[in-house]
């Protein structure tokens, strides 16, 4: 056989598949339908970060409070006056019930102008020494029924602050207290009867009658037809001052007023 010729020229080169670089991060080809002009739905931007909120400011302190707190005393100092000139009629209640009373009004001010929020716990504090101390006031009275009726406490614990009475005649017997070295108050209320009350010989008794229609002897002092005009009278007892100080209120709507030793 015959051998093949050698080869003279030189070699064939070889085919090698083009490399391509690979492409940077993030980066797009620029022609669709990848390129920035592509059609398809683009990721959304990121949400910006929200900004900080300012730190907030302190608020001021409301003199509200210490102006309520100033009122309470006041109003405390004018039940205290009327109580000490006699003017009206007050018991320990009259005191929380001011007190209450401007409580509330600071509460209704801070509604719209100040802050004491702690206005609210003072003032259910003071609404519950009322009714503790109305409920205490309201032992210190005795209410007759309706009819005759004689009181005759024999001892100054059982005397009451006030007696009362709707029909019929009532007696208010006082010769068995001790009121040596005392001032004591009681208010007898009559409304159709009539009221009679007895002091011991000693006591000094000032008398403040209120009769809207009768008559009235104090005292052996008798005055008729009052028609509701407050007379008082003081009588010292047959031993002078001392013995101790009675002050009377007697009320009676229709009827007659003694009051005697």
């Amino acid at each position: 056989p015959t051998a093949p010729a050698p080869s003279t020229g030189p070699p064939a080169p070889v085919a090698y598949p083009p490399v391509t670089p690979p492409a940077p991060p993030g980066y797009r080809p620029p022609f669709a339908p990848h390129g920035p002009y592509a059609q398809g739905p683009q990721p959304a931007p990121a949400a910006p970060h929200p900004p900080a909120r300012p730190p907030k400011r302190p608020r001021e302190r409301s003199p509200l409070g210490a102006v309520t707190f100033s009122l309470i005393f006041l109003a405390l100092g004018v039940v205290a006056v009327l109580d000490l000139l006699d003017v009206v009629e007050v018991g320990a209640a009259a005191y929380f019930a001011a007190a209450l009373a401007t409580i509330g009004l600071g509460l209704l001010v801070g509604a719209w102008f100040g802050r004491a929020r702690w206005l609210i716990a003072l003032g259910l504090v003071t609404a519950a020494a009322l009714g503790v101390a109305t409920v205490a006031e309201s032992y210190d009275r005795v209410r007759g029924v309706d009819g005759d009726v004689t009181w005759a406490p024999t001892d100054r614990r059982d005397l009451a602050d006030r007696y009362e009475n709707n029909f019929g005649d009532a007696v208010l017997d006082l010769r068995a207290i001790d009121f040596d070295k005392q001032e004591t108050q009681i208010t007898v209320a009559i409304n159709f009867g009539k009221a009679t009350v007895v002091v011991p010989p000693n006591v000094d008794v000032t008398t403040i009658a209120d009769v809207n229609a009768g008559d009235a002897t104090i005292f052996g002092n008798r005055s008729g037809a009052l028609d509701g005009r407050l007379r008082e009278i003081t009588d010292l007892g047959a031993d002078g001052p001392g013995g101790g100080k009675l002050r009377l209120y007697v009320h009676v709507n229709a009827g007659d007023l003694e009051v005697t030793r």
